[in-house]
């Protein structure tokens, strides 16, 4: 008989929930299910007699809140997270509406990665969101409400971003690095904003005066002599694509993504990338998306890659696996410029290179800005304009290299017009280039 009292006891206090403790803790926990979830949360009450009585009370009041239809989870357990809040407050037929001081960031975070930037259709855009927030905003973030992010708040953040990994490690970071943090952060804040309707001062407002000052690096491009020199020490495998790239300005997600269906029988294709061994969905801007005719000096070089491999892209590593900028660039690369003896240039030196050789070729800018990718002619000049000057010697070497079919039909009449006196090309075009 007593067995079957004690159960039936047993069974009454499931159905109104129980008030348990687990193993290896002293603090008492309720235990009961609401809206078709188990919630189990800690009372933070330490086992007693008095305490259970305590607790016995407050859960039987639940309970009848519960039963008569009146129960709120937010109010009965004000710490849960937002997106526990949020999900119960939905199932109880309302919105939920917290102030800006009762949320959480960090909390807000694991939602806001979850439902919104999940839905991002750029995969590089979420994985960048997710590297930002997880390596910069959660560590400084997470425990401040929506309500302390302020402006004062942000400025402190941004004067405490340093750069992590060597070589620049504990160097404050760029202004556009420091961009580049905002730009979730703002999102962040303004999704928060709009999904609980909060109308909070903007904490980005003339925040241009506070971040760190741009540090324009101006990039020293080859003279002819150095590209062939370096050529000489670097591994014969990725000859095709280090002159493709200086042939070509194409960047190195371009060239990584470039695939066999990308060549026709007159040009190259430029319309996806490659970054951290996947394939993006789009180039960085719409005229990223462009066709590059192929000259024979080109063809030359395509062809060499693609004897080298069978796989769908055209460059790849040694090992056969598609290529990779950063290995190339810290392997094959830096070991090339050790080895003949040279300065180190980065790997993106071979665009900028080319858009001086091709300016003193005298390439057509319009025609230079559709090749490139860009979207006027002042990106050209204000980017590249001061790498012009002392090419003009090496001009020659260039015109052989790229070939009579590199600068088309317009340039190469106008060539041949400002060369018939006799003069050598370099001696006609000086005056023109050196500013």
């Amino acid at each position: 008989m007593k067995n079957r009292i004690d159960m039936k006891i047993a069974t009454t206090q499931s159905r109104r929930g129980v008030i348990t403790r687990k193993k290896g803790s002293r603090k008492l926990y309720v235990d009961f299910r609401y809206r078709g979830k188990r919630i189990e949360r800690s009372t933070g009450l330490v086992d007693t007699p008095e305490n259970k009585t305590v607790l016995r009370e407050w859960l039987d009041r639940v309970m009848d809140k519960i039963d008569e239809g009146t129960f709120r989870f937010e109010d009965a357990f004000p710490d849960a997270s937002e997106k526990d809040k949020n999900w119960f407050a939905k199932q109880e037929g309302r919105e939920y509406r917290p102030k800006p001081h009762q949320v959480l960031i960090g909390d807000y975070l694991g939602t806001w990665l979850d439902e919104v930037v999940a839905t991002f259709p750029s995969a590089n855009k979420r994985r960048d969101y997710g590297k930002i927030v997880e390596g910069r905003i959660r560590p400084y973030f997470a425990e401040l409400t929506f309500h302390q992010l302020n402006r004062v708040e942000v400025r402190k953040f941004i004067g405490q971003l340093r750069y992590l990994k060597e070589p620049k490690k504990g160097e404050m970071v760029s202004r556009a690095w420091a961009r580049n943090v905002l730009i979730p952060l703002r999102t962040l804040f303004e999704d928060a904003c709009d999904e609980y309707h909060w109308d909070l001062p903007d904490p980005f407002r003339n925040l241009h005066k506070h971040l760190p000052q741009s540090r324009k690096v101006k990039r020293t491009v080859f003279r002819f002599e150095q590209w062939q020199q370096l050529l000489e020490h670097l591994e014969p495998h990725y000859h095709p694509v280090a002159e493709i790239m200086i042939m070509t300005g194409m960047i190195a997600s371009e060239v990584a993504g470039l695939k066999r269906t990308d060549l026709t029988n007159d040009e190259i294709i430029i319309r996806h990338a490659r970054v951290k061994g996947q394939d993006q969905e789009s180039l960085k801007t719409v005229y990223r998306h462009r066709r590059i005719p192929i000259t024979q000096a080109i063809r030359q070089r395509l062809d060499h890659a693609l004897a080298q491999t069978e796989g769908d892209y055209v460059f790849t590593m040694a090992n056969d696996r598609p290529f990779h900028e950063g290995s190339f660039r810290s392997n094959a690369w830096t070991r090339a410029f050790k080895a003949a003896g040279m300065d180190y240039k980065v790997p993106y030196t071979m665009r900028h290179s080319y858009v001086a050789w091709a300016l003193t070729l005298r390439m057509d800018p319009n025609r230079l800005v559709k090749l490139m990718g860009h979207s006027s002619k002042k990106m050209i000049y204000d980017t590249y304009g001061d790498y012009v000057e002392g090419l003009e010697l090496d001009a020659p070497a260039l015109f052989a290299y790229f070939g009579r079919d590199f600068l088309g039909p317009k340039t190469i009449a106008t060539l041949a017009w400002m060369t018939e006196d006799g003069e050598s090309f370099g001696e006609s075009h000086r005056l023109q280039l050196v500013k």
